[in-house]
């Protein structure tokens, strides 16, 4: 396995001193400075307010230093390191970039200016958010304890459902300017090291001053990606981050975030749902069935409403027909208008829903979707049929696990709905040969994105297995430990 230069980080070249890493810090008003007295040597203790506790710096930073003997800066440099001060966690600053990355860390700094070195020491304050229960991927029987905005947290969640020693977490600095923690997560001896390898190469070409939304860490991960399908799974949910995990994914945690990614994905992995694994697998295999029936009808039901009502009303049954020509006799759009408008409508719902606080939103979703829908339809603006075909496919939308892969559902609705206005039926054909054939070009890491309908590919993609019977793991993420039993 050929081995990868790390990134640079950015560097402050200049030896470590008092002045330099007050210029560094200056006009910042909570960077704090606390000249020391130790005998005869003058040393000082920097911190950022807010990122450290005062009440632990004075109690096992301050105390011990200012009772300590030693006569020279060297003394009590290796006296403190090496337990003269109390602290569980020190760290050795031999030049600058080690210093500052440490003191944006919630570390206070004791600088040492005459042999030029200082010492780190782990002061962080406890104000965090809690782990709370998922609010997205609402969870019945599985954890209730979901991913928050800091680094450590969440690694110690996955520790807590992970509790073998071969879980690895490798910790990087992306961003200039940001300097953001990043971890990458992995399971020795089942990961595939190729793969590991490559997501570290790709973390550590990054090279951009902030690393701080979603979509810079989805675009850098996988690739520019000209494609609306998302690469990468993100999730909320600690259990299923930690079962991808042990399916042989790599996990990538960033700091400031609340949820987890994991990657290599396929579209198999974005129809199943970790609450699968909470019923037995009769029930669990009919629900993923409905929710394929329910892509088909997100994708395929306004573009073929279109396409039959438009060019081949012969396919739709009489009487069927007869009540779409009597709804629409008053209607002055045709048909073509009314569903792309009722499409815009709903994303415009969908949107404004997402803006708005919680209980506003709810309400502005209520009374878009009946009041004004209803409203539309009795002053024959659209036409029941439309509004239904329109409704159903995106209540249908919703029944897909996982927002970003709905979201690209939505924009091929789009597509297939315009090509049906073209074409008919013989549109809608040809858009859903170049929606396959893109998806057939897709891939993740390596891995082709309709690997679980390939003869190569997984055979639990429509129907859950009894957990008994799988004693091998699923093969799309080339695992080194394929047995899942022993």
């Amino acid at each position: 396995m050929q081995e990868y230069t790390p990134r640079k980080v950015p560097q402050y070249p200049m030896p470590i001193s008092p002045a330099a890493v007050e210029e560094i810090f200056k006009e910042a008003d909570d960077f704090n400075i606390r000249p020391l007295r130790v005998g005869d040597l003058q040393l000082s203790v920097y911190f950022i307010d807010g990122l450290t506790a005062s009440g632990v710096i004075s109690e096992y930073v301050i105390a011990p230093l200012m009772r300590h003997p030693a006569a020279t800066e060297e003394a009590l440099y290796t006296a403190a390191f090496h337990g003269g001060v109390y602290n569980a966690s020190a760290k050795e600053c031999e030049d600058m970039d080690t210093a500052v990355s440490a003191l944006v860390n919630g570390f206070s700094l004791v600088v040492f200016p005459t042999i030029q070195k200082a010492l780190a020491f782990e002061t962080r304050t406890g104000e965090k958010r809690s782990p709370s229960p998922p609010e997205v991927e609402n969870t019945v029987k599985g954890a209730k304890d979901a991913f928050t905005e800091t680094n450590r947290t969440n690694t110690s969640l996955v520790r807590r459902h992970l509790r073998t020693p071969r879980l690895r977490v490798q910790e990087t600095v992306v961003g200039r300017k940001s300097l953001t923690n990043v971890s990458v997560l992995s399971v020795q001896g089942l990961t595939d090291p190729e793969l590991l390898r490559a997501v570290r190469q790709r973390l550590d070409s990054i090279d951009m001053d902030g690393f701080l939304s979603p979509a810079a860490v989805e675009e850098y991960l996988t690739g520019s990606r000209k494609t609306a399908f998302p690469l990468l799974q993100y999730t909320e949910r600690t259990d299923k981050f930690c079962q991808g995990l042990l399916s042989g994914q790599v996990g990538v945690i960033v700091d400031g975030l609340p949820q987890g990614y994991l990657l290599p994905v396929d579209l198999g992995r974005f129809m199943t749902s970790q609450e699968d694994r909470g019923m037995d697998y009769i029930t669990a295999s009919a629900v993923r069935m409905i929710r394929y029936l329910a892509l088909l009808l997100a994708l395929l039901l306004p573009a073929l409403y279109v396409a039959m009502a438009c060019f081949h009303p012969a396919m739709i049954p009489s009487k069927l027909l007869e009540a779409i020509i009597k709804s629409k006799e008053n209607v002055p759009f045709p048909t073509v208008f009314e569903v792309l408008g009722l499409l815009v409508a709903f994303e415009l719902l969908q949107e404004a829903g997402l803006h708005l606080p919680q209980s506003i939103g709810h309400t502005v979703s209520i009374i878009g979707g009946l009041v004004v829908g209803t409203a539309a339809v009795e002053a024959s603006l659209i036409s029941p049929a439309a509004l239904i075909a329109v409704s159903v496919a995106g209540i249908c939308g919703f029944a897909v696990p996982g927002k970003d892969f709905t979201d690209a559902v939505r924009v091929w609705r789009f597509l297939l709905s315009l090509c049906a206005s073209v074409a008919g039926l013989y549109g809608v054909t040809l858009g859903v040969i170049v929606l396959l054939l893109h998806l057939g070009e897709l891939s993740s890491c390596g891995r082709p994105y309709l690997m679980p309908f390939s003869a190569a590919g997984t055979q639990d993609a429509f129907f859950r297995k009894r957990l008994a019977t799988q004693k091998f793991r699923r093969t799309d993420t080339k695992p080194r430990d394929k047995r899942n039993q022993r």
